[in-house]
Formats: structure tokens, C-alpha cells, sequence
């Protein structure tokens, strides 16, 4: 039993990440050389033809496994060695995260890097792929495996909303862009909104950023979201001639194309992107479209907040809606 659910599990991570990562071949391909890979592994000290091809073997590779976890000697060498480089270039990801956190580059509340969980389950394919090869494959298996990459779908976007979404990169730049929720006709912020203006007034109090742009939309009962958060910051504090407004940013698309010419037009280099932590994935994605890197700082909350479970349902879906779409969306649009 415990072999079955073992072999089940890992031609599961096989699946998924086999065509995970033949769809970022594409999207790389596509994408104005936007390689999405950087959403589980880096290849910092490789050009980008030695990473295509290390990653269409891969493909194959763990597809081909997936499918047929029986192997003659060479497939089975090339699936056990092409685990293992990954797992040691995982590896190298996790020492530099660790490296950086200890630097003070970043700070976060969950310490645990999303190229450990890559190493652990590379490690375990190379080795159930070596060892566990001889034994013919059950229904069971196969039904299991399919499970086990379905729930990867889930997990993967969950587990980036609580690696890198609680990933602080505060540090001084240019600006700091807040990106809207819902307000008041009485001058409230939700809870949610107010969350991120008061980071954003942390930011810039603390001298970390000299100016705060806020975009939002305006709801349908007239109710300027951009507007009220700037009386919020004005009333903590900020000075409004250091507010830039954009209230025509009605979803995420639309703040970063509206947000990014902004940028250009100040000269700003460096931008802070804040919002809570099951935003900033899809934010980061955003921005990426845009051809514009914004370094993400999570809004700090000590408390609930209403609709958080649906806010990660919802962030799961988009996470991947925005990933497929990433290799032909172009937010440079007249």
C-alpha cells in the first residue's frame, strides 16, 4: 500500500511538473523571452539556450515517466539525472534565499523558501524513479497519480501566496504603489484597503519611499476609491502634494497599465508594490507583462479578514489564468 501511494504520488508531481514546465517553454517562447520558470526555480548561472534545453528534457523526461513509469537503463538514467540536477540547482536557490533573508535583503513571516518544497519533491522522483522501476503499474496508480497532480494545481498557486507573498522586499525606492479594494460613501476604508494604505504610510514616514501613487476605480455608487485612500494617508500625516492618483483602475490589468507610465514619466527605477499577500503573485505577474519588475511588500494584519477564503479561492484560479496568459497578453495596448 505505502509503495502504491508512494509511486502514485510521485508520477503525480511528475505530471504536473512535466507539463508545467513545457507550457513555460512556450510561454518563454512567446512571451517576449518572459521565462515563467522564475515562479519555482532559477537559473542564475545559466544562459537561456542551456535552460531551454535542460527544461524541454525535463518535459519529456517526467512526462514520459508519468505515463510509463517502466524504464530500460537509459530513460532511466536520464529521468533519475535530470531530477537530481534540478534538485541541486533547487538547492542552490534555497542557500541563496537563506543567504539573502540572514542579509537583511528581505523579511518575511514564512520562512521557508518555495525551491525547498521543489528540492524535497525532485529528490523523491530521482530516487522512486531509480529504485521503484521494475513493478508494473496498477489502475490504482494511475488514479492516484492523476489526483496527485490535480492537487498539485491547487497547491502550487497556495503555496507562492504563502512563500512569496509574505516575502517583505521593503527597501527605499522611488515610489510605492497601493492598489485599491473596496471604500466608503462615509470615508471608511474596508479593512482590507486599510491595511495596505497604513503599510504605505509606514513606508513613507519611514523614509522608505518619497512619494505614494494609489489606483483604484470608482464603484458604482460613485465612490472614489483612489480619493479616499489619499484623505486617509493625508489625515495620518502624508503630505498630498506626495500623492499620485489614478482612479481608473477598476481590476489589476488596468492599474499596471495605467501605473506604468507613471513610473516612466517620474524616472522612477524602483517601485514598491503593496497589497496583501494572496495579491502579490498575480500582481508581480501583472507587472511582468507590462515589462516593468516591482519588488512586492505584503499589507501587515494582525487580524482577520472577512472573505479571506475566498480571496485565495479566487487568487488560485487567477494565479493560473494569468500564468497561461502571460506568453501572448501584452498590457501595452492604445
Amino acid at each position: 500500500m505505502f509503495t502504491l501511494l508512494l509511486r502514485g504520488l510521485v508520477r503525480g508531481f511528475a505530471l504536473f511538473f512535466g507539463i508545467f514546465s513545457a507550457l513555460n517553454i512556450v510561454i518563454s517562447r512567446f512571451g517576449a523571452a518572459r521565462a515563467e520558470d522564475i515562479w519555482w526555480i532559477q537559473f542564475d548561472y545559466l544562459p537561456s539556450w542551456a535552460v531551454a534545453i535542460l527544461s524541454a528534457i525535463l518535459a519529456v523526461a517526467l512526462i514520459c515517466y508519468a505515463v510509463k513509469p517502466e524504464m530500460g537503463m537509459p530513460r532511466r538514467a536520464i529521468t533519475t539525472g535530470v531530477c537530481l540536477v534540478y534538485a541541486i540547482f533547487a538547492l542552490v536557490n534555497v542557500f541563496e534565499y537563506y543567504s539573502l533573508l540572514n542579509a537583511g535583503a528581505f523579511t518575511t513571516r514564512f520562512p521557508v523558501p518555495f525551491s525547498l518544497f521543489i528540492v524535497f519533491g525532485f529528490l523523491l522522483t530521482g530516487v522512486v524513479a531509480w529504485v521503484l522501476n521494475e513493478q508494473k503499474t496498477k489502475i490504482a496508480e494511475i488514479a492516484l497519480g492523476v489526483v496527485f497532480a490535480l492537487l498539485g494545481v491547487l497547491l502550487f498557486p497556495l503555496a507562492q501566496i504563502y512563500t512569496f507573498g509574505f516575502t517583505d522586499y521593503s527597501r527605499e525606492a522611488d515610489v510605492a504603489v497601493v492598489f485599491g479594494a473596496r471604500a466608503f460613501a462615509d470615508g471608511r476604508l474596508s479593512t482590507t484597503l486599510r491595511d495596505r494604505v497604513d503599510r504605505s504610510i509606514e513606508l513613507y514616514h519611514d523614509g522608505y519611499v518619497p512619494k505614494l501613487l494609489f489606483t483604484g476605480g470608482v464603484d458604482a455608487d460613485g465612490v472614489n476609491e483612489p480619493q479616499m485612500m489619499k484623505a486617509y494617508a493625508v489625515s495620518h500625516g502624508v503630505d498630498p502634494v506626495h500623492i499620485i492618483l489614478d482612479d481608473q483602475g477598476n481590476n489589476t490589468d488596468l492599474s499596471a497599465r495605467n501605473t506604468v507610465p507613471i513610473f516612466h514619466e517620474m524616472g522612477a527605477t524602483r517601485v514598491l508594490a503593496i497589497s496583501q499577500n494572496f495579491h502579490l503573485p498575480r500582481i508581480k505577474m501583472t507587472y511582468r507583462a507590462e515589462g516593468f519588475n516591482v519588488l512586492t511588500v505584503p499589507a501587515h494584519s494582525d487580524h482577520f479578514i472577512p472573505g479571506t477564503h475566498m480571496n485565495l479561492a479566487r487568487e488560485t484560479v487567477a494565479f493560473w489564468a494569468y500564468w497561461l496568459r502571460s506568453g501572448v497578453r501584452d498590457l501595452r495596448v492604445p
